[in-house]
């Protein structure tokens, strides 16, 4: 049986605005100037905020499908920390 976690609001909200984001917004290393991109969508991240000195996960991450002007086509951010939903365990 599958646990499901509900987002909340504010991320769901976050979908069809336009917010300025940069830095270490992809996957690669470079860092980006701060522009303004749609949000198009969200999906849960892969990755999870980990408590370093416990080794527990603390954290899910959301990750954004987001375009700008000029992109040809979209992308998915890199995995954003949930700090409202805290893990109990790897699952």
């Amino acid at each position: 049986m599958e646990k499901t976690i509900e987002l909340p609001q504010k991320y769901i909200d976050m979908v069809g605005t336009e917010m300025s984001l940069g830095g270490g917004l992809f996957s690669n290393k470079k860092d980006l100037p701060f522009e303004k991109y749609n949000i198009l969508d969200w999906r849960w991240g892969s990755g999870k905020i980990v408590d370093m000195k416990t080794k527990q996960p603390k954290h899910p991450t959301v990750e954004f499908l987001v375009k700008k002007e000029g992109m040809k086509r979209s992308r998915w951010t890199r995995g954003f920390a949930v700090r409202e939903i805290k893990l109990s365990s790897w699952d």
